[in-house]
């Protein structure tokens, strides 16, 4: 389906359209057809909203895990959401076509929960992807492990899902970013064993200055070796390339002036996006916040319904994007 078969749905809706990206100030999407989406990318409500002093932290940049409070976002009781669970997978169920796709972001408390609800719904939930996060903050270090994951839940309406694991060279010149993670994290798990062995060598702690060393040395011993196994994702004949895909990725979390308090990563979403759908691909974001999923779609040529009920928000997902087709636009001319 074409996204401008989808704009007789949106007469009288508080929306915006700009180039191929759809967004619309509601609080649902019933107005949407049935099968009329291609891939669910969604970061809802966690329901995990407490009072912290997370804001005494130096390095704080949300100011609090209670930021919504004013909003009512996530402040259901667990059964309260439980139910807002099951309605929201019936709703993905609706719009998704046969063969379509979602990747459903979920606290890990609420995993099963989440789970359980898409399988009522006749959805397929196919695996729970990791998103570790390299610089998360340490909030009560002291007293238990930070919180350096989010989870995605993965899986398909039917079977025969798009996952473009499969790269041929002849169709796709440009490295793709499958490609570049398959890679990336090939090379660093090898780096990454080699300096645990070498630290793993030693009988007393050595000094913060020894330490940069036998780092430094663990990862001259072993670049070489990273770099020939880093391309064994490509078979011999390097026309095509198999990539195996783990259930974990590693991307920064979105840091400094953030335009909502939970944003995404936008090559986060850029990943799940080309992973997941093809080209020209209808997304869905019911819960858009300052939509960087709409920038990821336009990124990777996809068309996309932003949905965002906060009005605050809704305005600066609208403002974004049309910064960013304004500024693609204007470097055609350059």
């Amino acid at each position: 389906m074409n996204i401008s078969d989808l704009d007789t749905n949106l007469v009288g809706k508080t929306h915006t359209a700009q180039g191929d990206i759809r967004l619309v100030n509601d609080d649902g999407f019933t107005w949407l057809p049935d099968q009329s989406i291609d891939l669910v990318l969604t970061d809802p409500p966690f329901n995990i909203a407490r009072d912290t002093n997370f804001h005494t932290y130096e390095g704080n940049t949300i100011n609090s895990y209670r930021f919504d409070a004013e909003k009512g976002w996530d402040s259901y009781t667990p059964d309260e959401f439980k139910d807002l669970l099951k309605r929201w997978t019936v709703e993905f169920e609706r719009v998704l076509r046969p063969g379509g796709s979602f990747a459903i972001f979920c606290a890990d408390e609420y995993l099963s929960d989440l789970i359980s609800a898409l399988k009522d719904a006749k959805l397929k939930p196919r695996r729970t992807l990791t998103w570790r996060k390299p610089n998360a903050v340490p909030v009560n270090r002291k007293h238990m492990m930070m919180s350096a994951c989010e989870y995605i839940v993965l899986g398909v309406k039917g079977s025969k899902a798009v996952f473009n694991a499969d790269i041929d060279f002849n169709e796709e010149p440009e490295i793709t970013v499958q490609e570049v993670i398959a890679i990336s994290d090939k090379a660093s798990t090898i780096i990454d064993l080699e300096i645990r062995k070498a630290l793993d060598k030693l009988d007393t702690r050595p000094s913060a200055s020894r330490i940069k060393e036998i780092v430094n040395n663990a990862i001259a011993e072993v670049a070489t070796a990273a770099a020939e196994r880093s391309i064994n994702i490509y078979s011999e004949d390097e026309g095509s390339a198999q990539l195996c895909v783990p259930n974990f990725v590693n991307f920064n979390s979105k840091a400094g002036n953030r335009l909502h308090p939970t944003e995404k990563p936008v090559n986060l979403l850029r990943y799940l996006i080309e992973l997941l759908s093809k080209p020209d691909d209808v997304l869905l974001d019911p819960f858009a916040g300052s939509s960087s999923l709409g920038e990821a779609a336009v990124i990777s040529k996809r068309s996309a319904i932003l949905v965002e009920r906060d009005k605050e928000f809704y305005e600066k997902g609208s403002k974004r994007i049309e910064t960013l087709l304004s500024s693609q636009a204007q470097s055609l001319f350059e």
